[in-house]
């Protein structure tokens, strides 16, 4: 397959109608328009976006699956990607967005999810796969861990998708994406305000960028929940030779579209410079590793 050299990413600072799933849909629907009309190709919405991020309040004395991600849970493909995947086709663009999917054999089982549409067809989804602890996160509470590490053929290359803390705390699933070729990382997240939160988002977007050789962009959301108040500032960041680290967009604490133009040619050079995947120690990598697997 020929890749187009180019590609213009949109990250949303998004603020979600806690609860509200049509009203999520219809303005991720009026974003995702003006984002195509500036030149984007792929546009981003931050993890759970569909519905909210935030459990509702029966979780917390209940200790099980909350109403409001129950109630909002979909199957995939299911009305809200669908009525997504007409846009998308409308608009010749890919997009990306948080959700609570439903599984099709077991309603009584949820992921968080993000679904990736092409302009053809719903691509399919990236459940995420380690649920952030309980007692600080109810995530466990009302969700399941995926289990595979997909990544998705695009017209710009091979693209892997993570969701928030997948991303920031187990590298190890973005270097399998890069293994698998993947040359552009996502990253779904509703990183939550607290102090040095923007510095730590721009700066793991970039690492993960860097020591991949490949081009990362994170979506976050903005604004206050139910009780969470969200910092935004999604950004793009990746190698731009000479420098090995960049941050192409960043976006402040406001809804706003971030967007960038990466160029692939740009990234090959500089991988041929420095091509981590010639030297790398699998074996010796693998065998250490396997000393500390757990079940």
């Amino acid at each position: 397959m020929t890749y187009q050299d180019t590609v213009s990413v949109a990250c949303i600072n998004f603020h979600t109608a806690w609860g509200d799933k049509a009203a999520n849909l219809a303005k991720m629907k009026s974003i995702a328009t003006d984002a195509a009309k500036q030149g984007n190709n792929i546009i981003v919405f931050p993890e759970l976006a569909l519905s909210g991020y935030e459990c509702s309040e029966d979780i917390g004395t209940q200790k099980k699956s909350c109403r409001m991600h129950r109630e909002s849970a979909e199957a995939i493909p299911g009305p809200s990607t669908e009525e997504m995947a007409q846009l998308a086709k409308t608009l010749d663009v890919y997009i990306i967005f948080g959700m609570p999917e439903q599984d099709k054999s077991n309603p009584a089982r949820r992921y968080i999810s993000s679904v990736i549409i092409a302009p053809e067809r719903i691509l399919g989804a990236y459940r995420k796969l380690h649920l952030a602890p309980w007692p600080r996160f109810t995530e466990s509470l009302c969700f399941s861990p995926g289990d595979d590490v997909p990544v998705w053929e695009t017209r710009y290359g091979k693209i892997g998708v993570l969701i928030c803390y997948d991303f920031y705390f187990f590298p190890e699933l973005a270097r399998i994406m890069a293994l698998k070729e993947a040359t552009l990382l996502i990253n779904t997240t509703a990183s939550a305000a607290g102090p040095g939160k923007p510095y730590y988002l721009v700066q793991q977007t970039g690492c993960r960028a860097t020591e991949n050789l490949v081009y990362a962009a994170s979506a976050n959301m903005v604004g206050k929940e139910r009780t969470k108040t969200y910092y935004g500032h999604s950004v793009i960041a990746g190698p731009h030779a000479p420098r090995p680290a960049f941050v192409f967009a960043e976006g402040g604490e406001t809804e706003e579209i971030v967007s960038a133009t990466l160029s692939f040619p740009r990234l090959r050079a500089y991988t041929e410079l420095l091509d981590w995947k010639k030297g790398w120690r699998s074996q010796l990598i693998n065998t250490e590793m396997s000393n500390f697997s757990r079940s």
